[in-house]
């Protein structure tokens, strides 16, 4: 499935790069993950989890990347292709646990929009995402679990400015990619995306 979205992403790029009323640029910005839900195994045949942290600890992260606006009849779809660093935290003074890891992946949201007044103008749209590495300490987490390819996704506005662009966006993970459990505790994690992402973008072409 990964190799396939990659295919046809390729595939759009090249097929569209001689349209008109194309845009293509790059960006960057800063991503707040609060990703990670940490849940205790109840004891005694009771429900199998409780959550008792929603979140982990709120740790910035960076994203950078190109992106490619087609601008149609009254809306637009604008496919990217970003490098994100996740950064995750889980902290219990009660059981000592302290644990940070990243988590280093390739999104390609693709996303449709429209204009809605002068610069505004709103998003929606899945998000692919590769995940290329996550370094948490295999003696920290026990059964585990990954999953290289998931989706979620992308809700979010922006302003363009010229050349410029800002826009600020909410993802949320439907599928999880990496599933354990800490050692030494009854504390289970799931790292599924949940994340705040602001960035900056810069448009190359004039506009046609």
């Amino acid at each position: 499935m990964k190799k396939l979205v990659l295919t046809l992403l390729t595939l759009t790029l090249i097929n569209v790069s001689f349209a008109q009323k194309i845009d293509v640029g790059v960006k960057a910005g800063l991503n707040y993950n609060f990703g990670g839900d940490l849940s205790e195994l109840l004891p005694n045949g009771a429900d199998a989890f409780e959550n008792i942290v929603t979140g982990a600890d709120n740790k910035a992260g960076y994203h950078v990347g190109l992106w490619m606006k087609v601008r149609l009849l009254g809306f637009y779809v604008r496919p990217e292709i970003v490098y994100t660093q996740l950064n995750n935290s889980y902290n219990s003074t009660s059981t000592n646990l302290n644990s940070d890891f990243k988590t280093k992946k390739i999104d390609i949201p693709i996303l449709f929009g429209i204009k809605v007044i002068g610069p505004l103008h709103i998003f929606a749209g899945p998000s692919f995402q590769y995940i290329t590495n996550s370094d948490f300490n295999q003696n920290e987490i026990q059964n585990i679990s990954t999953n290289d390819f998931s989706v979620g996704l992308q809700l979010g506005t922006g302003l363009e400015l010229g050349r410029l662009g800002v826009d600020v966006r909410w993802e949320k993970g439907f599928s999880n990619d990496l599933d354990g459990q800490f050692l030494s505790t009854n504390f289970n994690v799931d790292n599924r995306p949940n994340q705040i992402i602001f960035g900056l973008s810069y448009r190359f072409n004039e506009r046609k």
